[in-house]
């Protein structure tokens, strides 16, 4: 993080929050010393060591402690739910901003993927079980929605729930499922009847249950969920049967919102500076050339602004997809100026924490920025889709004919 995040995060979360940011700063900076690569996985780190770092911060309290004040609001409900201004939701949205800056594999923990619909719709038998397991990093979990015929519009799933005695039968194919591979758990929605979808949690390890690998573009795997008829208990039903869409609708939401856009953003433009100080063109510093201090300081700008939004977006659910499309094209921006002004340095390629290739800007991130954050836009609801919302909830302009 860059010297103005913590006066960012005091201006947007309060001071409370900045302070608990810092701690997980220090927390990191230690932890993240002894770092394992892997390429093949998102976070660029190896999943013993993902593992093992949770389980620490859960040690520390910074994921949430079930016998504090923290915990009973994590109990209640998360973000939206425990009060507009709550101590928590704030705490969590600056570990989100933190964890990002930080390159850290905290940012997708269970409690960020799938604590949402837990807290929210969970089942006291539910909470019991997998909240002191979230709070405690134990656990990884997954949210797999996404089919190949139903990315956007996650009403045309056609994964089926059928009953079978007190339960179900699981049967369908879930594809860009995040983390997949590594996850204990996953948070997924069926179609239990011709108009009605029902969430589900299910065990990866259940029988049935396969997961495939594809690399993407940038050299890391999305998952691929297949559930081959798989039993589930009347204890997986999360939530209400057939009231998935609004739970779903819910959840995502609250992703929307989250600070870590922001936290990516000021990693990159924290790497951005250091290379426009250190590198020179024609015999010149680079940051001397009028034209890239202009354009930082137009990004600077845009990070300060946007991770304000964001942050209002804590508490205020209705800025959620107004903070999302900002952060994501933000991100693009920035990937798309960073490589501009390395030239040639900045096409040269390296996932984060793999061996920095000679000649290139930043250990080659800029170029991994590039190819990255495609899919930001789209994700999560895709910001076509979200500008609709926002001018006819927000603007009050009419809907869109399609």
């Amino acid at each position: 993080m860059g010297p103005a995040a913590p006066d960012v995060l005091a201006w947007g979360l309060g001071a409370d929050a900045a302070a608990f940011g810092q701690r997980v700063r220090a927390f990191l900076d230690r932890e993240l010393a002894g770092a394992v690569p892997d390429p093949g996985d998102l976070t660029g780190l190896s999943e013993e060591f993902e593992r093992e770092i949770s389980r620490r911060a859960g040690s520390e309290g910074l994921l949430g402690r079930a016998d504090d004040d923290a915990g009973a609001a994590l109990r209640r409900g998360s973000g939206e739910a425990v009060g507009r201004d709550s101590r928590e939701a704030r705490r969590r949205a600056a570990f989100d901003y933190v964890a990002a800056a930080c390159d850290a594999p905290l940012v997708d923990t269970a409690l960020t993927l799938a604590g949402h619909p837990i807290l929210h719709d969970g089942s006291a038998e539910q909470h019991a079980y997998f909240l002191p397991r979230m709070l405690r990093g134990e656990v990884l979990m997954c949210v797999a929605y996404t089919e190949a015929g139903a990315g956007t519009d996650l009403r045309a799933i056609t994964t089926t729930a059928e009953r079978d005695g007190d339960g179900y039968r699981l049967t369908g194919r879930k594809t860009l499922v995040t983390g997949a591979h590594k996850a204990d758990w996953c948070v997924t929605i069926a179609r239990t009847a011709e108009s009605a979808m029902t969430m589900f949690l299910v065990e990866t390890a259940a029988p049935g249950v396969t997961v495939r690998r594809r690399r993407t573009m940038n050299g890391w795997a999305l998952g691929e969920i297949g559930f081959d008829g798989v039993r589930l208990g009347p204890g997986a039903v999360l939530g209400r049967p057939g009231q998935a869409w609004r739970q779903l609708v819910a959840a995502v939401r609250a992703e929307r919102s989250g600070l870590f856009y922001l936290g990516f953003a000021r990693h990159v433009l924290d790497l951005l500076v250091a290379h426009a100080r250190t590198a020179e063109r024609d015999g010149r510093p680079l940051g001397d050339d009028p034209l890239v201090r202009d354009a930082i300081g137009e990004l600077e700008v845009d990070v300060e602004a946007g991770t304000l939004l964001a942050a209002r977006a804590v508490t205020e659910p209705g800025l959620a997809s107004v903070a999302k499309v900002f952060g994501t094209e933000l991100l693009q921006r920035l990937a798309q100026t960073a490589t501009e002004i390395a030239g040639h340095a900045g096409t040269v390629w390296a996932p984060p924490y793999g061996d920095a290739p000679p000649h290139g800007a930043a250990g080659g991130r800029f170029a991994w920025e590039y190819l990255e954050r495609v899919h930001a836009t789209i994700g999560a609801g895709a910001n076509e889709v979200l500008r609709d919302g926002i001018a006819e909830a927000g603007l009050g302009l009419p809907r869109s004919t399609r």
